[in-house]
C-alpha cells in the first residue's frame, strides 16, 4: 500500500533565495508556482513552501548518493559550509566516515533545515 515519499515540504522564509541554494547544490529544478519551489530527486519531491515563519533545525533529510566525494566538492566550489552533524560549527575539508560506517557530510538550507549527503553502500 505505501510506495515511496512523494514529495518532502520545506517551509521557506524566502523560498527565492532558497531555490537559489538547492540549485548550487545541485538539485534539479522542476516547476514553481505562486512563490513554491519543486526539485526532482529520483522519484521525489522536495517542495519548498512559503512561511511567515520558519522552524530551523524541526527538519532534517538525509540523501544517499553514489561519490560523497565529487558532491562535497561541488558544494564547496559553490561556496557553501558543509559540516559534520555532530558539531555544525565545525566546517569539513571532507566527508566524514561516522561510527557506523556511513561517509557523509550536511548542509543548512538558508532557513536551517538540515540535509545529510550519504555515500550508498
Amino acid at each position: 500500500m505505501l510506495e515511496k515519499i512523494h514529495h518532502l515540504v520545506l517551509f521557506s522564509t524566502n523560498t527565492e533565495i532558497a531555490k537559489e541554494w538547492f540549485e548550487r547544490v545541485g538539485f534539479a529544478y522542476s516547476h514553481g508556482f505562486e512563490g513554491m519551489h519543486w526539485f526532482q530527486l529520483g522519484q521525489t519531491e522536495i517542495m519548498l513552501h512559503p512561511a511567515d515563519e520558519a522552524n530551523p533545525g524541526d527538519t532534517a533529510i538525509h540523501i544517499a548518493v553514489k561519490d560523497v566525494h565529487t558532491l562535497f566538492n561541488h558544494v564547496v566550489a559553490q561556496d557553501l559550509e558543509p559540516y559534520e552533524h555532530s558539531n555544525p560549527n565545525q566546517m569539513l575539508s571532507e566527508p566524514v566516515t561516522q561510527p557506523w560506517g556511513d561517509v557523509e557530510f550536511e548542509l543548512k538550507t538558508p532557513d536551517g533545515h538540515k540535509i545529510a549527503f550519504t555515500q550508498i553502500k
